[in-house]
């Protein structure tokens, strides 16, 4: 199964958010605004623990409840046939709730896990036998069925509860709520197992040879077995308790370690000597762990070259190395009686301290867990290489700031792109996206200027000194990112995405009627540059877009006076803004009206 809805309410800084869940997820939005402790309810609620006083808001006790709710569906064949989890079902979906309240007046925090389905009541679902008997048909049950003692009820009351529901279904009462549920015995077995990665971690604490650390758990369950099922670990074992005999004196064939003796014979006079005593000092020593010496004495080592202990490894090194501990754990951990649980990776900002190809990589390797019915996959990121905006519309989740401390999360429709025979927006955004992966940098802007190409992103990279130089007021820029579409054909795909996500935008893009009459630019062809200006102003709304005449090139060049470059636009373009700048050249004065026009339209209103 897979987690597909969390429904946060008052925990930490989130009064309440409620986010829709794919198989690869990326939660997105600006500095502090809960991507990381929407990770901590999911791993809170996941790996069944109970909030701390820094979960609480503000850390202070009220009459609030803190809720978080988790919606599980896609489930295997075998979850469904498993008694443990089909009777918790709502229907196809597990829905799990941990409720905690620290009221003012409590001394400590109280915690609940809840379950809501239909609970059929039956007489047997008391836990006493005393008070099964208190019903004839139940008392008369518990003779024909061999269960008429403490122990036997105790033993069969499973299978007498399933058959009295079957045999007398009319005494079965049935109520659909939420029901109290002791999570170790019912739940820790149902909803799939966690892998939590955190931002900030110490290696040495992944890497301790004690406790539950991820290296500990590595080695006794998946190294060690290895080590002992090798010949030479089965002749250490010998060896080391043939010197465990001859230390207490007992070789089988009479041996002694030599030298022993005689220190011990030392010492022995010694004693006898102080304490007028006639007595011999023996060595005893006791069972050995050999696994606990082995874990004690093991650890990682990075051979590149040159073998070097993890605390001198890079960051990036380190964290990874903490993610492959983990996944592979995972694997062991998810086990629940023949069959393998989903692993749900909460992975906090996967880039950090890798280089960007690196990121591709990492991205790459998740999403392939993902694609199976084993893994799952939410993490919260600030990069761009790790947003599948053409393939995975649906897994972005942008976070916002709400009333009163809530989230709003804009969310996109996996559907969201047109497709057909001659135009295809993902194949469109997928083609940009491999050559401009910064067109993912919008979902991180507050506002954005959608631009055709290199050459207005040229001209735009100077937008400081242009504001000044053309003495414009009011001017936004520094909160505005202007991101190339790459083509005119592929604003539609980008738009959608901003206004689906609720990004605000603006587009600047060239007519291209290239000198053609209004009778020849009705017989262009369904592709031509000209024909994406009526998708693109339905798409964007004529309100939110500047249409060039004719392209970009003509606002900086006047065609009647001044040659305009045919090659290498973007470089001449910026060529000619710096010198502009720089005071070397003037433009023409219909030029710089109408590029303050672009500007004021683009980065003021």
């Amino acid at each position: 199964m897979k987690i597909r809805k969390v429904e946060i309410r008052n925990f930490r800084g989130i009064s309440k958010a409620v986010i829709d869940l794919s198989n690869f997820t990326t939660l997105v939005g600006p500095n502090n605004i809960g991507k990381s402790t929407i990770l901590a309810a999911l791993n809170l609620v996941l790996d069944n623990k109970k909030p701390k006083v820094e979960d609480w808001p503000n850390q202070t006790q009220s009459d609030d409840e803190m809720l978080i709710t988790c919606t599980f569906s896609d489930l295997e064949d075998w979850e469904r046939a498993k008694p443990a989890i089909s009777k918790l079902l709502n229907g196809d979906e597990l829905i799990v709730r941990m409720k905690a309240t620290w009221k003012e007046n409590a001394d400590a925090p109280n915690c609940k896990y809840y379950v809501h389905h239909s609970l059929k009541t039956t007489p047997f679902s008391e836990t006493k036998i005393t008070k099964v008997r208190e019903n004839d048909l139940a008392k008369q049950i518990l003779i024909e069925r061999g269960a008429n003692t403490a122990d036997l009820y105790k033993e069969k009351r499973e299978e007498l509860e399933q058959y009295f529901i079957q045999s007398h279904p009319e005494h079965v009462t049935e109520d659909t709520d939420w029901h109290e549920k002791a999570f170790a015995n019912s739940l820790q077995q149902a909803i799939p197992h966690v892998m939590y990665v955190p931002a900030s971690f110490k290696i040495e604490d992944e890497l301790k040879t004690t406790g539950t650390s991820p290296f500990a758990y590595l080695f006794k369950n998946k190294l060690f077995p290895r080590v002992k099922d090798d010949k030479s670990y089965s002749e250490y074992i010998d060896i080391a308790g043939k010197l465990q005999q001859k230390l207490k004196g007992q070789a089988e064939d009479g041996s002694e370690i030599d030298g022993l003796d005689d220190a011990l014979k030392a010492v022995s006079e010694t004693l006898n000597d102080i304490l007028d005593f006639d007595t011999k000092v023996k060595l005893a020593v006791g069972d050995i762990d050999v696994e606990k010496l082995f874990m004690n004495a093991a650890t990682f080592l990075i051979d590149d070259e040159l073998e070097t202990s993890l605390q001198y490894q890079g960051s990036g090194v380190q964290r990874a190395l903490a993610f492959a501990m983990l996944e592979s754990n995972a694997a062991i951990e998810a086990q629940v009686e023949g069959a393998q649980r989903t692993t749900i990776v909460l992975y906090e900002e996967p880039e950090l301290y890798i280089h960007p190809h690196l990121m591709r990589r990492l991205k790459n390797t998740l999403q392939t867990r993902s694609d199976s019915p084993l893994w799952q996959v939410v993490c919260s990121t600030h990069s761009p290489f790790l947003i599948d905006l053409a393939n995975q519309p649906d897994s972005i989740k942008l976070i916002k700031r709400g009333e009163g401390n809530s989230r709003i999360v804009s969310q996109l429709p996996n559907e969201l792109f047109e497709q057909s025979d001659e135009y295809d927006e993902k194949v469109l955004l997928r083609a940009v996206l491999d050559f401009h992966p910064t067109v993912c940098e919008s979902l991180f802007a507050k506002q954005v200027v959608v631009v055709e190409g290199d050459t207005e992103v040229a001209v735009f990279s100077m937008i400081d000194e242009l504001v000044s130089k053309l003495e414009i007021e009011n001017s936004k820029h520094k909160d505005i990112t202007v991101v190339s579409a790459g083509g005119k054909w592929t604003i539609p795909a980008i738009v959608k995405v901003l206004k689906g996500l609720g990004i605000g935008y603006k587009v600047i893009h060239d007519t291209d009627a290239k000198g053609l009459t209004e009778e020849e630019l009705v017989q262009v062809g369904n592709l031509h540059p000209y024909r994406a200006n009526a998708k693109i102003s339905e798409v964007a709304g004529e309100e939110n877009v500047f249409l060039v005449n004719d392209t970009f090139e003509h606002v900086l060049w006047n065609a009647e006076k001044d040659s305009i470059k045919s090659s290498s636009k973007p470089y001449h373009s910026w060529k000619r803004t710096r010198q502009f700048l720089d005071n070397e050249l003037d433009l023409d004065a219909a030029c710089k009206s109408t590029l303050k026009e672009i500007i004021e339209f683009a980065f003021v209103n």
